[in-house]
């Protein structure tokens, strides 16, 4: 007989990690294709990178936790899955802001130009 329950967690935490190295992958392959090349580091630090990273890495967690029979096991992953998801929500509203900040402002005239 299958374990679902087994094959749900461990394919959880390998489809997160399988995430994690396909971010890293792609940060890889732009930075080598940008005509300014920037470090791997910094290629990272960008939040759409960081943010499938903590993606990724809150799947593992939760794979792991939901793998452990051990109270303290479950909570230390949990705890570390939740700073991953805060970490990529985090992410994702920087990079939010920062395509507001890129947009050409408008602005409205005032009196239609009259005095």
């Amino acid at each position: 007989m299958i374990d679902w329950y087994g094959v749900f967690h461990n394919a959880l935490w390998i489809f997160g990690l399988a995430i994690v190295l396909a971010a890293l992958s792609y940060a890889d392959w732009r930075r080598r294709l940008a005509v300014q090349r920037v470090s791997f580091r910094k290629a990272l630090a960008e939040p759409g990178f960081e943010a499938a990273v903590s993606l990724g890495l809150t799947l593992f967690c939760a794979g792991l936790a939901l793998g452990s029979a051990v109270w303290w096991q479950i909570a230390a992953w949990a705890a570390l899955g939740l700073f991953f998801v805060w970490n990529g929500l985090t992410c994702l509203r920087r990079m939010k802001q920062d395509r507001h900040l890129d947009q050409p402002q408008t602005t409205s005239p005032s009196n239609g130009g009259e005095s």
